[in-house]
């Protein structure tokens, strides 16, 4: 019965013969910049202004990828916030490796009497994953929005500031579903 129970000590002792111990968060928040839909579409978000993570954490902000060390659980939450013109369909998705993990789908917005001579509203959306991981497996934020410009009107993610989010916990060794036998 211990086996079963173990996963409820991953997050106080990590393995330590990989040298990682405790529980392994990270939270990012504002972006360095604005991020066109045309420019960014489909692409991993790095670049945030503000990186706080674990001892040992294990976030790239370069590609904003986060590394898995080791078998386990790993939940995520995003939300961003953004301007999007002649209401464009807007996705917000985590990945596993390449397998998305979830997307939402949004298009907020508008143009013209509605919103705005330039759509210039901003909206948000948000999205949550919770899966299992092994060794190697990273996570990555992504946002989906292939109509991103037509006649010189573009979406964007708002650049700055405290409104874009993306937080992790990662329990490694949480990965049991009943006693090993």
């Amino acid at each position: 019965m211990s086996d079963y129970k173990s996963w409820m000590l991953a997050g106080y002792r990590q393995n330590p013969a990989n040298n990682r111990e405790g529980l392994q968060y990270f939270h990012c928040q504002g972006l360095t910049n604005h991020r066109y839909f045309s420019d960014y579409h489909n692409t991993e978000l790095g670049g945030w202004t503000s990186v706080t993570q674990s001892e040992h954490g294990a976030l790239l902000n370069s590609t904003s990828r986060y590394y898995c060390y080791s078998e386990g659980v790993f939940f995520s939450t995003v939300t961003l916030m953004y301007t999007n013109p002649r209401n464009r369909d807007f996705h917000l998705a985590l990945y596993k490796n390449s397998s998305r993990l979830s997307l939402s789908n949004d298009h907020n917005g508008g143009d013209g009497a509605n919103m705005g001579s330039y759509g210039h509203y901003w909206n948000g959306a948000t999205t949550s994953a919770l899966c299992r991981v092994a060794e190697g497996d990273y996570i990555s934020c992504r946002f989906i929005a292939g109509s991103g410009s037509t006649s010189g009107v573009r979406g964007r993610l708002y650049g700055g500031g405290d409104y874009n989010g993306w937080q992790g916990f990662y329990l490694p060794g949480a990965q049991r579903d009943e006693p090993s036998t």
